[in-house]
């Protein structure tokens, strides 16, 4: 399937170029067109299991090309802005897109000026037809997995794994150990989501009112993470107490609501930790924190390293 990938790239007006390009030491990188546009995509394939790419790229026309593919299933990450959004549309916060892919052609366009920020897991035959059953074989089917998840959903640990595809770069002789146990990881979340949707009580629903005004809270947090956010203020927003509101936010989306604000300002750091040019002190500043200590005490809790250190492997 890389390879019809990889002729789709071309037809895109991609080329391949050293993975130093894309400060990458595995996988392969593709730099666009200066013609066209500007920016590249790195791609990490293994065998015919799984396919990881990441992308950064904007055209300066708008182009079109035919993927041909063969049978596959993907999750992915994107921050695709439109070059007429609106700008008090956050353009940080990325959304989950799954795509069920069986022998077809797929038809894909970008809009000149569409800025394409996407990390994405393809999980192709072997895994599915090989790997899982051998070791997982009450799973029968992988469709209904992917198909259950929209762009409008929060699943912060699949976020936060595929943010550490997308940022974390390891040396070629560890590459293969540790993407195998980040994909692995990934779709057992995916998995442990679908059980967990199969599960919910029928008799004992989150009232369709409630579970509207707490997706327009989960979208008021992720468009504004990056400032002070109160308790009392969201509350009023979801029309419920603040006891109430933190309940059924647990319930709905498996996480507090102060460990998701957390997650998105740590991996809005990870971004920008990237860029070897920014002070620590003021990306802290950036993401939310006023003090560069709690932000360095939340970034060491998140990763396990200090922001310094977490610079020195993404460099």
């Amino acid at each position: 399937m890389f390879q019809q990938y990889i002729a789709y790239l071309t037809e895109a007006g991609f080329y391949p170029v050293d993975t130093a390009a894309t400060r990458r030491h595995c996988g392969s990188s593709y730099e666009l067109d200066a013609a066209l546009g500007k920016g590249n995509i790195w791609c990490y394939g293994v065998d015919n299991l799984y396919g990881i790419v990441v992308s950064d790229f904007v055209f300066n026309c708008d182009v079109t090309a035919q993927f041909a593919h063969s049978p596959f299933f993907l999750i992915g990450l994107t921050t695709a802005t439109h070059p007429n959004q609106q700008p008090e549309v956050d353009q940080k916060h990325p959304s989950l897109f799954t795509y069920v892919g069986q022998d077809d052609v797929f038809q894909g366009g970008f809009e000149r000026g569409t800025l394409v920020r996407n990390v994405s897991v393809s999980f192709l035959p072997d895994f599915y037809t090989d790997f899982l059953p051998g070791r997982y074989p009450l799973i029968s089917s992988l469709e209904p997995i992917f198909t259950a998840i929209n762009d409008n959903d929060a699943i912060p640990e699949v976020t936060e794994v595929l943010h550490q595809l997308s940022s974390f770069r390891p040396v070629g002789n560890i590459a293969r150990l540790y993407y195998d146990s980040k994909v692995t990881e990934l779709f057992s979340m995916m998995l442990q989501r679908e059980i967990d949707r199969q599960s919910l009580p029928v008799d004992n629903p989150v009232p369709a009112c409630d579970l509207a005004n707490l997706h327009q809270v989960m979208a008021y947090l992720n468009a504004h993470y990056t400032k002070e956010i109160y308790l009392k203020t969201l509350a009023r927003q979801a029309g419920m107490s603040q006891t109430k509101l933190t309940a059924l936010f647990k319930q709905v989306y498996g996480t507090t609501i102060s460990d998701h604000i957390r997650r998105l300002r740590i991996n809005l750091a990870k971004e920008m930790l990237a860029d070897g040019n920014r002070k620590i002190a003021s990306i802290a500043q950036t993401v939310g924190y006023r003090f560069h200590g709690n932000f360095s005490a939340a970034f060491k809790y998140a990763t396990g390293l200090t922001p310094k250190a977490y610079r020195k492997t993404v460099r």
